[in-house]
């Protein structure tokens, strides 16, 4: 059996699907593209109340001779927008950053272009004690570093397994210098990449 192509999928969520919603004892009957009632029903999931409550709260909403219809499609819009700006909030680089040296380990951000965009001072004096000669002031800009696998292979593999850390070998290089060793790597999404979390074993 094929799985259903994205083209189909999204056709499926802006198919018109009919709903009978009873509202203050009343039926409606309600036609809405399913991405629409999908997110409704979310909303209603998110607040502990039913799909007619949101619908009675859009019809409450309405003056003169509103669209129910265009109301809940407000409804569903608006949700979807605090959502979006919620995670992206919940994904902005201070965040990272925070988690980063939070840690009391030696520990860095990643990113995949092999930026490191965020470390913590354990991480520092790691760097330190096998670099005698780096300036301690911004380490990030003077040293390279790059994982044993390719960095969208170690991607692929923890967004394979969600909320487990994978092991991994490192390499960190100034000039003609280098040092290798391991480390437990996690992933961490900014809203529009990825970075992965470093976390240095002893």
């Amino acid at each position: 059996m094929t799985e259903p192509s994205a083209a189909s999928s999204a056709e499926k969520l802006w198919a018109l699907k009919f709903r009978v919603v009873t509202v203050a004892g009343q039926r409606k009957g309600i036609k809405l593209e399913e991405i629409y009632w999908s997110s409704l029903s979310e909303l209603a999931a998110h607040r502990g109340c039913r799909l007619a409550d949101i619908v009675a709260e859009a019809e409450t909403a309405l003056t003169g001779e509103g669209n129910l219809t265009a109301r809940l499609r407000l409804v569903a819009t608006s949700y979807l927008r605090e959502q979006l700006s919620s995670a992206r909030q919940r994904s902005e680089l201070s965040v990272i950053a925070g988690q980063v040296r939070a840690c009391p380990s030696p520990a860095f951000a990643l990113s995949g272009d092999k930026r490191i965009i965020a470390y913590n001072p354990a991480f520092l004096t790691f760097v330190q004690s096998r670099f005698f000669r780096v300036q301690p002031s911004a380490p990030a800009q003077s040293l390279r570093l790059s994982f044993d696998i390719q960095f969208s292979q170690l991607v692929e593999r923890l967004k394979a397994a969600p909320g487990e850390p994978q092991p991994a070998g490192f390499t960190i290089g100034i000039n003609e210098h280098v040092t290798r060793g391991r480390l437990n790597a996690a992933l961490a999404s900014l809203f529009d990449h990825d970075v992965v979390i470093g976390f240095i074993l002893a």
